[in-house]
């Protein structure tokens, strides 16, 4: 036996003590089993740009082969997901739409997001060309898939801004609430709570001439918005962006690294817009920013450690080939092939094509997009693309048919290489793909307004100045050489300026001339883009045949017959118009390579630098001048200090 006195003491022990102990070990036990970080496959793409059927490509050897195509996108998708159990996460950074045939149906069938619904994306955000078929077509779009997509991805905006009272934007508005489009959602996977957010890049928004009166806020500000909402209010453990940004080797220029050390708080940044395939992720801070190319070539697998409270650690990265070396799947297949019977049916058979009618064949390489934007300036396929707009005005004008003096077009117009061998419509609209519904029907018209020398030459100083820090702004012409001096004045680089006669010699313009010149109207609705890149000091306006200026470039649309002239189909026709080798029309050899429409002429001479200058130019020269006059002023004056010192020194 115990003494009393133990008793009690033990009493005491369990009456105060115990409680204690319990409360703890149940503390312990509703805590966390295991602060070892969690694992998250997280599977995206960007760019996908309506590409549902495979497209060819240049091999590494030099075949051509066919990539991408939604059904084996959907096989690997499926094969990665099981991998990776419960823990796997689908997404894609916009421009999901425009770029193919498919996107002529994108408002009545909504291909491409209910194909993405069939494939198993979770999240996607919006790309500059998804709002290319103007608010009111991007609705209808969004109504067709909540209506017919058995399976959607949820959509992720959170710097997108409506009018405060235009009508233009407001059956989006509905839209955007119906679908429901949101700034961010939250998802659980493999126990973790994840927070997607979308944005629309500075660049981009500039891209978006169709979108008005939708607007954009400051990407970085919205950002830092949505992160505090997902961290503080959420409780997220990761927070992933979707970011129509992109990167760019000049760190400066690269709006997604910007944004990452803007807002330390963001740990995943999926980086679409500029089209980029990263082989390694990019690191910033704490945050992870990838990339896996455009078209649907590649299916970006990034495995990730998810610590809470702590950075994200890279488990894995690999970019995925979609080739046929990939299973498809078969509903995806199905329903591939549904949407092509209907553009067929509802588009081609409008203008007497064919989805897979073969056009011309292609007896050489042409050069890759990738090659084009790496080595920019005059290429074989602009000058095809560029001679193919006078030709097709040429033919639709007929007897009442004006001359068009030049022609050109912008490297971001041209949106897929025409390989060596036999080129489809398909192919075709695929290079030329751009322009929401204009006169009835999908597709970039051909507009042909006339313009003064000065303002021809102002248009054309884009290549010189503007576009070394705008990649999609390198121009191709026809009709037209040019020679310009890089070492030049900004703005007035451009030294010669000559058109093509219908002898073939070349004849200088006069700046008052009035010339026609012929665009497609993605171009000319983004004519103002010129003026505010160059903070107003260039500008370019399109006027009628007397002269007079007219703010509205649709009023110049060349029309044939009662249709109005779409850019892919100038192409299709000029391609069919080649002389024919076995009942195929020919590619000339001309297009092989550059044939010295766009002369580079760097030169550090003094009269070469300024000869011909404009107002910028010779400003800088008075400038310049004015400059060393008073510098010598200076010097002068120092001089004369000097010596009246001196004096004063000798008489002392």
């Amino acid at each position: 036996m115990y003494p009393s006195s133990h008793v009690r003491n033990g009493c005491y022990f369990f009456r105060t003590r115990v409680p204690v102990l319990l409360l703890f070990v149940s503390l312990l036990y509703a805590a966390p089993v295991s602060a070892e970080p969690r694992p998250l496959r997280v599977l995206f793409t960007h760019d996908l740009h309506s590409y549902l059927s495979p497209h060819s490509v240049r091999a590494a050897d030099g075949r051509v082969v066919e990539a991408g195509g939604y059904a084996r996108l959907a096989g690997a998708v499926s094969e990665a997901r099981l991998a990776a159990g419960g823990a796997c996460l689908v997404v894609d950074a916009g421009d999901f739409a425009e770029g193919t045939l498919y996107h002529t149906v994108f408002s009545s069938e909504a291909p491409e997001l209910r194909t993405m619904g069939a494939i198993g994306y979770d999240a996607a955000t919006f790309g500059n060309h998804d709002f290319d078929f103007s608010p009111s077509g991007l609705a209808g779009s969004l109504d067709t898939a909540k209506l017919k997509g058995a399976r959607l991805p949820a959509l992720v905006i959170s710097n997108l801004r409506f009018s405060s009272g235009d009508p233009a934007d407001a059956g989006l508005k509905r839209a955007f609430l119906d679908f429901p489009v949101r700034e961010y959602t939250v998802l659980e996977r493999g126990g973790l709570r994840i927070g997607i957010f979308g944005l629309l890049g500075r660049d981009a928004a500039e891209d978006s001439p169709y979108s008005k009166p939708v607007a954009f806020g400051d990407a970085a500000e919205n950002a830092g918005r949505v992160v505090r909402l997902l961290r503080e209010k959420e409780r997220v453990d990761l927070v992933v962006c979707l970011s129509h940004g992109g990167t760019n080797p000049i760190r400066s220029r690269s709006e997604d690294e910007n944004l990452a050390a803007k807002v330390p708080g963001i740990d995943l940044i999926i980086s679409g817009h500029t089209h980029t395939l990263l082989a390694q992720p990019k690191v910033v801070g704490n945050t992870v920013i990838v990339s896996a190319g455009p078209y649907g070539e590649r299916l970006g697998i990034l495995d990730l450690k998810v610590g809470r409270g702590a950075p994200v650690s890279i488990a894995g990265y690999r970019l995925q080939k979609i080739d046929d070396g990939i299973r498809e799947d078969r509903e995806v297949t199905r329903q591939v092939a549904a949407f092509t019977q209907i553009v067929e049916q509802r588009y081609l058979s409008h203008f007497g094509y064919a989805f897979s009618q073969v056009l011309a064949v292609m007896p050489f390489d042409g050069a890759s997009l990738d090659s084009l934007y790496a080595h920019p300036g005059e290429n074989g396929l602009g000058n095809l693309v560029t001679d193919a707009y006078r030709y097709a005005v040429r033919r639709a004008e007929g007897p009442n048919h004006r001359r068009v003096d030049a022609a050109i077009d912008v490297l971001g117009c041209i949106r897929s290489p025409l390989l060596r061998g036999r080129i489809t419509v398909a192919e075709a609209f695929q290079t030329a793909s751009l322009g929401p519904v204009q006169h009835g029907w999908c597709g970039n018209t051909i507009v042909a307004p006339y313009m003064t020398g000065a303002d021809l030459k102002n248009l054309l100083e884009v290549e010189t100045s503007l576009a070394p820090s705008k990649k999609d702004g390198h121009l191709s012409v026809s009709g037209i050489r040019f020679s310009y001096n890089p070492n030049r004045m900004f703005l007035d680089r451009v030294t010669s300026v000559e058109l093509q006669g219908d002898d073939g010699v070349f004849v200088p313009i006069r700046m008052d001339g009035l010339y026609r010149v012929a665009v497609n109207s993605y171009v000319a609705n983004l004519v103002d883009l010129i003026s505010t890149k160059s903070h107003g000091l260039l500008k370019v306006v399109f006027r009628d045949a007397t002269g007079a200026v007219s703010a509205d470039p649709d009023r110049f649309t060349v029309m044939d017959g009662r249709e109005a002239l779409r850019e892919w189909v100038a192409l299709a026709r000029y391609l069919s118009s080649f002389p024919a080798m076995d009942g195929i029309p020919v590619v000339p050899e001309r297009y092989r390579a550059p044939e010295g429409r766009i002369v580079v002429a760097a030169s550090w001479n003094p009269v070469a630098l300024v000869s011909g200058g404009n107002w910028l130019t010779w400003s800088a020269v008075a400038l310049a001048v004015a400059t060393l006059f008073l510098a010598a002023l200076s010097v002068s004056a120092a001089m004369r200090r000097m010596q009246e010192g001196n004096k004063s020194r000798n008489k002392s």
